[in-house]
């Protein structure tokens, strides 16, 4: 029983304060040998900093912590991979080492563990590193430098890398969050079977999904302390209580946390074909050798795209927006042709664009919040002379930090100083701000709990028309009038989220590599 087992973690009394915010507020915690404690909260609640503090990269401002019963001082990320904690961060770019190649990555905690020699030639990494990959990164060229790969592969090499150390205590911060379904699943698998083994493990997810099928306890925090402790099962309204106080907003079905829109405000968006489509794409291809597409995205419709990573989404919203050439076909926009070479004429037509990557190539480092949120559009805020004005500046900012609930959100504050979810708040409200005609975002819920869906699903219902892209069933089910689901870059199903379950689009989407097109959602029923 993991109840009997030894205590491998102990957290006591931890404070955490950044100047005049208090991040953690006391915050007692305990992890058994062979537990799986799921770590719960809003964005902003703390979660990340008391990770940062058990992995090492954070000191406490008070409290202690100890590990199988030993006091531990942890200076560092590489003095807990020491005592045998290892983390599996949310971005991955801040636990990898970009401008060295994928054999080196996988190695580096071996060697930081004095279990690999650290002047080991490069035949004597690449065995090593092929050892530690396995079949998990099949497809994977390891000479190939880590900033090279999209996102969704460097979290893999940085899942195989943590998991191969097999760690007292293993932390995982939205690990599926640039999953695959089926990678998902057997990430899970995995960590199953770490658990049977003995390992202590730490999941973070904002998907009560995985809190329900892996976790034998899951603690709440908010606002800096623990707000609630609950073991297995698993009561959902009680969980979405403890994270936001309130279930305003959410109804609980099918075993996640839905935005609160029924069937009958999809039924006007369902009657899209009636309507004038904004944008229409003919004979467009994702990859040079893929199929060709024809997609009409209507007025007023959210439509979702989901599919496989590699199944060509990111690369066929990418050529829209102007972020890579057009391969093939042709693109109309409010019944005229579209050609844009770059995503500043894209903006310029009343096109918003959220990239997947949001740390690269979405955020200003540095900037404030509120250059942040206005950046697209500055041309709003000008004053005498043709000067910004910061006036004005700040008023929409302020306005924005509220509709959405950005929290800790001063407009002049950098936007490092944010939790992730609140960053992706930030550049999500910054194409509300520009007052955009179509939004597209390419997983704009990755990292974000399910208040912060919540307030992005409003604002994106509230708007003209959206494009958004997610590998996660659950979360296109919940926003979308429309899915279509992508497979070897050309569009293989297209769904109606009224007359299909979550667990059927999941199952269209894991095997829709095998799938023959389908036209409609009624062709699901008979392939699955």
């Amino acid at each position: 029983m993991v109840s009997s087992s030894p205590v491998v973690l102990e957290v006591r009394g931890v404070t955490k304060d950044f100047g005049a915010t208090h991040a953690l507020r006391g915050v007692d915690f305990d992890v058994r040998a062979g537990e799986i404690v799921g770590l719960l909260g809003a964005n902003g609640a703390g979660k990340s900093t008391l990770t940062s503090i058990i992995s090492g990269a954070l000191p406490p401002t008070s409290g202690s912590l100890a590990i199988e019963g030993r006091t531990a001082v942890l200076g560092s990320v590489a003095a807990a991979s020491r005592a045998g904690v290892e983390t599996i961060v949310q971005n991955p770019d801040d636990a990898l080492v970009a401008d060295c190649s994928v054999a080196y990555n996988l190695v580096l905690p071996r060697i930081i563990q004095g279990l690999f020699p650290a002047y080991a030639g490069s035949a004597a990494i690449e065995k090593e590193a092929r050892r530690i990959a396995g079949d998990e990164l099949d497809g994977i060229d390891l000479d190939a430098l880590v900033r090279d790969l999209p996102t969704g592969q460097r979290q893999q090499v940085l899942i195989a890398r943590s998991l191969s150390t097999n760690p007292k205590l293993l932390i995982l911060d939205e690990p599926t969050a640039a999953l695959s379904v089926d990678e998902q699943r057997r990430l899970h698998d995995r960590v199953h079977a770490l658990a049977a083994a003995g390992t202590a493990i730490i999941y973070i997810t904002h998907h009560l999904g995985e809190t329900m099928e892996l976790c034998d306890r899951a603690v709440v925090l908010r606002n800096g302390v623990v707000e609630a402790e609950f073991s297995r099962p698993f009561d959902a309204a009680a969980l979405v209580t403890a994270m936001l106080g309130r279930l305003s907003g959410h109804v609980v079905g099918r075993g996640a946390i839905e935005c609160g829109r029924g069937d009958s405000d999809r039924a006007s968006a369902a009657a899209a074909p009636s309507r004038r489509p904004l944008l229409s794409l003919r004979g467009v291809r994702a990859f040079a050798d893929g199929p060709q597409s024809d997609i009409d995205v209507y007025e007023h419709e959210i439509l979702g795209i989901t599919g496989l990573l590699g199944a060509g989404k990111t690369e066929l919203v990418s050529q829209i927006v102007g972020a890579s050439p057009l391969i093939d076909g042709t693109v109309t926009w409010k019944g005229h042709p579209l050609v844009v070479r770059h995503p500043g004429q894209a903006i310029k037509r009343g096109i918003g664009f959220v990239p997947e990557d949001r740390s690269r190539l979405g955020e200003i480092p540095g900037w404030t919040i509120a250059q942040n949120l206005t950046l697209p559009d500055l041309g709003r805020y000008r004053g005498p002379f043709g000067l910004l004005s910061a006036r004005k500046e700040r008023h929409e900012a302020v306005s924005i930090i509220d509709r959405l609930h950005i929290r800790s959100g001063r407009p002049d504050a950098p936007i490092e100083s944010l939790s992730g979810g609140n960053r992706q708040k930030v550049i999500v409200g910054r194409w509300v701000a520009a007052q955009s005609d179509l939004l597209i975002f390419d997983e704009p819920f990755r990292g974000i709990d399910i208040g912060a869906r919540r307030d992005i699903a409003q604002m994106l219902h509230a708007s003209k028309t959206a494009i958004v892209v997610s590998s996660d069933p659950e979360e296109i089910m919940e926003i979308a009038d429309r899915v279509l689901v992508f497979a070897n870059g050309g569009v293989v199903g297209d769904i109606d989220p009224r007359e299909t379950t979550t667990e059927e689009l999941a199952s269209l989407i894991a095997s829709s590599g095998r799938w023959e097109p389908v036209d409609a959602a009624e062709d699901l029923e008979g392939a699955a």
